[in-house]
């Protein structure tokens, strides 16, 4: 092999390792459902989200960039529109330090937490048309033992969040 394709070869390595890396591993015992319902140009889209914990453990779920999470700041979501186009996200960012046990959210053994928020104050839907939602981001960390949480940021294990694409209708508005 010539020193220039050898070269090529390791450039593609460590290009390609990094953007496989970024998505942490499926959370085992982790299901998650997305649902939007009765989404109209000019009023609220609420989507809720719903964590299932099909384990024998409670799990706590950093609910940073989540609906979960009061504010919601940042997404895990990428949203394309009628057209097909990515629409940016419009909601605030922010940088953090460590989280505080207030920043997880308990997912009870054998069962379910949801939360809602509206994807119209963070995302331009006034088109009406075929959207899709898709969760791009990882859960910042999931804890299965309560004497760990909170953790500190280096520390903290990213896993998918694992919900399957959700494509929903805007309407047009309604006369008035």
């Amino acid at each position: 092999m010539s020193s220039s394709a050898g070269f090529l070869l390791t450039l593609a390595a460590v290009l390609v390792v990094p953007a496989c890396a970024a998505t942490g591993p499926a959370a085992p015992h982790l299901g998650c459902e997305l649902k939007v319902e009765g989404a109209r140009v000019g009023g609220p889209v609420r989507v809720q989200m719903v964590l299932k914990n099909q384990g024998e453990k409670p799990l706590f779920a950093l609910t940073w960039g989540t609906p979960f999470e009061e504010g919601w700041m940042d997404t895990p979501f990428t949203l394309r529109g009628p057209d097909g186009a990515e629409i940016p996200f419009n909601g605030r960012m922010a940088k953090r330090g460590d989280p505080t046990r207030e920043s997880y959210e308990l997912v009870p053994a054998q069962g379910s937490v949801e939360a809602d928020a509206d994807l119209a104050a963070v995302y331009d839907l006034s088109k009406p048309g075929q959207y899709v939602l898709t969760t791009t981001r990882d859960l910042y960390d999931l804890v299965d033992d309560e004497t760990q949480v909170p953790r500190a940021r280096d520390h903290q294990h990213a896993v998918a969040l694992g919900c399957p694409p959700l494509t929903f209708t805007v309407a047009p508005a309604t006369a008035r």
